[in-house]
């Protein structure tokens, strides 16, 4: 299951999976590090990536495979 985090559906490392994740992780780590974080930096962090989720879902859709 986590494969899927970085593999594309042949198998093969997917770059922009694998460095999608790492920056989310690192953005994560970073946000749950504050000590008290703001009503503002709460709609920042998720509203980069909720936004970046949606994005990557409208290129798939419009780019993705067509196999």
């Amino acid at each position: 299951m986590l494969k899927q985090l970085i593999l594309n559906e042949a198998g093969v490392v997917s770059h922009s999976k694998l460095w999608s994740n790492i920056a989310y992780l690192a953005g994560t780590i970073k946000f749950i590090m504050l000590p008290d974080p703001s009503a503002d930096i709460w709609f920042a962090y998720l509203g980069i990536v909720g936004s970046a989720a949606v994005a990557s879902k409208l290129i798939q859709m419009k780019y993705g495979d067509s196999k």
